[in-house]
């Protein structure tokens, strides 16, 4: 049976290729999680309608989205 034995330069270039696919995949799991994020977030057509229906009411739309990021930072 035979076996090889990696030099110096080897195991140099190999830890490098297993940082560089560790930092990869750290990016994409932010990216990922921020999809995510992003899929619970009602859509900007959506905040449209609402600014709609808030404005006859004398609502400000901003007013409630920061309102509502605080509660959602706090949960």
């Amino acid at each position: 049976m035979s076996s090889i034995q990696a030099n110096d330069s080897d195991t140099s270039a190999f830890l490098t290729a297993l940082t560089r696919i560790s930092d990869q995949q750290k990016t994409i799991c932010a990216q990922l999680d921020e999809l995510l994020l992003l899929m619970q977030l009602p859509s900007e057509s959506v905040l449209q309608v609402l600014r709609g229906l808030l404005l006859p009411m004398n609502s400000n739309i901003d007013v409630l989205v920061t309102t509502l990021q605080t509660r959602l930072g706090e949960a």
